[in-house]
């Protein structure tokens, strides 16, 4: 009986511990395949979706959707605006801001919005929407182009300098010939 146990044991044992291996090997096998998953999903290229601007309505949105060149003329503009130098006087400041802010949008929005029954008519009266939007970037983009080439103030304190002078040297109807310049007095 002792030998039938010692037999019972040894059988016992090496059966409990092939099972405690392949059990242990199972979860591993589980865990190895779970990581290789993982792995291979990771390495997956995943197609990200195009960052959403924060506005959809602001004008390098709009200018996105516009057919070519204006779109090409619409993002030279929007990078000419953002290039702005903030030295600008008050006035050239003023144009870019709102240029920037309402008018580019403004005129892109008018034209993203057309329909086709608005494009109809304007072919009826002999208008191309393009050709239209083609049109008004230009006038904001020349707009833009003389507001950053203009000092404002500049101007201003010449025309300030000149009527400061007027007044203080007024010329009178009795002073006039010594208003003249030397030459205009001389007689021939």
């Amino acid at each position: 009986m002792e030998e039938a146990l010692g037999v019972v044991a040894v059988f016992g044992s090496i059966f409990g511990g092939v099972v405690a291996i392949l059990n242990v090997s199972g979860r591993n096998k589980i865990q190895v395949l779970r990581e290789k998953r993982l792995l291979a999903e990771a390495q997956r290229p995943v197609a990200l979706p195009a960052p959403a601007p924060a506005d959809p309505h602001a004008a390098s949105a709009l200018a996105l959707r516009l057919p070519e060149p204006q779109r090409s003329v619409a993002l030279a503009l929007l990078c000419q605006l953002a290039d702005a130098p903030a030295s600008l006087d008050a006035r050239s400041r003023y144009l870019i801001e709102q240029t920037q802010a309402e008018y580019l949008p403004e005129t892109l929005r008018a034209y993203l919005d057309l329909k086709d029954g608005a494009r109809q008519r304007l072919s009826v009266q002999g208008m191309n929407p393009e050709t239209l939007l083609s049109e008004q970037l230009g006038l904001i983009r020349q707009g833009v182009q003389d507001a950053l080439l203009l000092d404002h103030e500049a101007a201003d304190r010449v025309l300030t300098q000149g009527r400061f002078l007027r007044e203080r040297f007024q010329i009178t109807a009795s002073n006039e010939d010594a208003a003249l310049p030397p030459h205009a007095l001389l007689k021939v």
